[in-house]
């Protein structure tokens, strides 16, 4: 019979799990917001996938029937997807098809490119966005439910959703930003080694330059605390503001100097999640010229 004050111990532990479950439940799925953010990022993914693997992809590279049943399977639903036609199902289906790719083909077929880590985060994407009301704005699905509303003679539908997919997505960067920072949160990465190893593989060769040792241990230790800093300062609206243009930055800086694909401009478009919806929807009303903001909330509401 366990003592009492283990008992005491056991219960005041369940509660704290409980309440940080509610909390959870509640951060995740107790926001509603505009649609045309999560409609960015659907029509963004599908370019992205396109941009990465279109062209090994198609129909004449891999006439295998594994080969041809994977392009087929890709095409028809990243298509889906961009056009936002089932938004929802094609961005399951299109993020089913990433994996397929990544654990399949890349893993188990041994096509080394496409188990890199940009491969997994497209993929968990889009699957991601598919919790979201992606379908409402800028799509198909879109046009063919005010085509209804017209001929029913109702309002337009609300471009309006639970966002708590867009939340999921900001998890996702920021578990992926500390593990980046603590994979390299060690001596052979902080001392600079790491950083000279990849300098002379990609640009000095075998000579080595004379004083690269410090710039380099100055580069480990602000890749690191900047990694850090992001994952655990993005979320937040206070210090969100001090921390998007150097993550811009960085991986703009990453992508131009390092062969990373599409790893950037995907970071760079799944930062839509970090902001508030209603606020890239009123950005984007000026944009177009539809009205004041005034009327951007009308338009959503």
């Amino acid at each position: 019979m366990p003592a009492p004050s283990d008992a005491a111990s056991d219960r005041s532990g369940l509660r704290s799990m409980q309440a940080f479950a509610r909390r959870f439940a509640d951060w995740a799925a107790g926001t509603e917001g505009s649609s045309r953010p999560s409609a960015l990022i659907r029509i963004g993914l599908a370019m992205l996938f396109w941009s990465r693997w279109a062209g090994e992809l198609l129909l004449y590279m891999d006439q295998s029937p594994a080969g041809l049943f994977l392009a087929a399977n890709f095409f028809v639903a990243t298509t889906l997807l961009f056009v936002g036609y089932h938004s929802r199902a094609a961005a399951v289906w299109t993020g089913a098809v990433g994996l397929a790719m990544y654990h399949y083909f890349g893993i188990e077929l041994g096509r080394e490119p496409w188990t890199h880590h940009h491969t997994y985060l497209l993929a968990v994407a889009a699957l991601l966005i598919a919790l979201t009301p992606c379908d409402r704005s800028y799509s198909l699905d879109r046009y063919l439910a005010v085509m209804r509303a017209e001929r029913a003679g109702l309002p337009p539908p609300a471009e309006r959703g639970n966002l708590w997919g867009l939340r999921l997505i900001v998890v996702q960067l920021s578990v992926l930003y500390f593990f980046a920072a603590f994979d390299k949160s060690n001596y052979a990465f902080l001392s600079g080694a790491r950083i000279e190893q990849i300098f002379l593989w990609f640009y000095a060769g075998s000579d080595y330059p004379a004083g690269l040792a410090w710039p380099a241990t100055m580069v480990s230790v602000a890749v690191v605390a900047l990694e850090y800093c992001l994952a655990l300062g993005l979320p937040f609206r206070a210090t969100r503001r001090y921390l998007v243009l150097p993550g811009l930055a960085f991986h703009a800086i990453i992508y131009l100097t390092l062969p990373v694909y599409t790893f950037s401009a995907t970071m760079a478009l799944l930062y839509l999640a970090y902001f508030d919806a209603d606020a890239v929807s009123k950005v984007l009303t000026r944009l177009q010229g539809t009205g004041s903001t005034a009327t951007a909330k009308g338009e959503i509401s």
